[in-house]
């Protein structure tokens, strides 16, 4: 995430010196247009840049909101999983991480082994709206990333068309060729890892399910398509 953020740092630096005065502009009078395109662009690449981050935040956020802990699963196995309440699942589980009720989780469990009551071992409204939350940005950078791609090619297009002619020098086209460069591993790696997060999210989320969790069909689904269209959006990019 550090590399990212450096990225973009990057990014937004360079690109915001195209738009600052100075002595020498980047683009001649006769590159005005093509300088009023590169300004445009610059602030589309910043706000995808921040669309991308924010995904990939929120896809932490489902990690950390669809993971027990190690110990928490151990104490949530002594109680067997079949607990009446969850008043009584918590109560089971502070006795097993205490450690000295071993006996009192055992007779639980064999008390109740005809309950088939399963104990939640994630929240699934707490996930539904961060699911929720990281679907909005996902939709942001499926809308807005082709259309971004193809105006970045466009310029660049236009600019290496202009060193031709003599109208901007090479070190004016090569200072705009590296904003994009970054801008789009920045969005490449972030989409990237995004990707990975969702994917393991839903891993998490299977093994709730494989201990017992009931009602996970729609996170399970609404993970993996999450973890597709980041991978999907991600291909669409070429790096420079």
């Amino acid at each position: 995430m550090r590399t990212s953020r450096i990225a973009l740092s990057t990014a937004i630096a360079l690109a915001l010196s195209g738009c600052m005065p100075s002595n020498e502009p980047m683009f001649s009078s006769r590159g005005a247009v093509s300088s009023e395109i590169t300004k445009s662009n610059a602030s589309s690449e910043i706000l995808m840049a921040e669309q991308t981050n924010a995904l990939t935040q929120m896809t932490r956020d489902i990690i950390r909101k669809s993971t027990l802990s190690g110990a928490a699963i151990g104490a949530i196995a002594g109680c067997g999983m079949a607990v009446l309440s969850a008043g009584n699942a918590k109560s089971c589980v502070t006795a097993a991480l205490s450690g000295g009720a071993v006996g009192a989780v055992a007779g639980n469990i064999k008390g109740r082994q005809h309950a088939a009551k399963r104990v939640a071992l994630v929240s699934p409204s707490a996930l539904v709206r961060s699911i929720g939350k990281a679907d909005d940005h996902m939709d942001a950078v499926t809308r807005d990333l082709p259309e971004l791609l193809k105006q970045q090619d466009a310029e660049l297009a236009t600019l290496n068309s202009q060193v031709s002619a003599g109208q901007i020098t090479e070190a004016q086209f090569t200072q705009r060729f590296e904003v994009i460069k970054a801008n789009r591993q920045q969005l490449a790696e972030a989409l990237s890892l995004s990707a990975a997060q969702a994917e393991e999210a839903h891993t998490n989320l299977e093994n709730a399910r494989s201990k017992g969790q009931t009602g996970l069909e729609w996170h399970l689904s609404a993970t993996q398509n999450l973890a597709r269209e980041a991978t999907s959006a991600r291909s669409a990019i070429s790096l420079l």
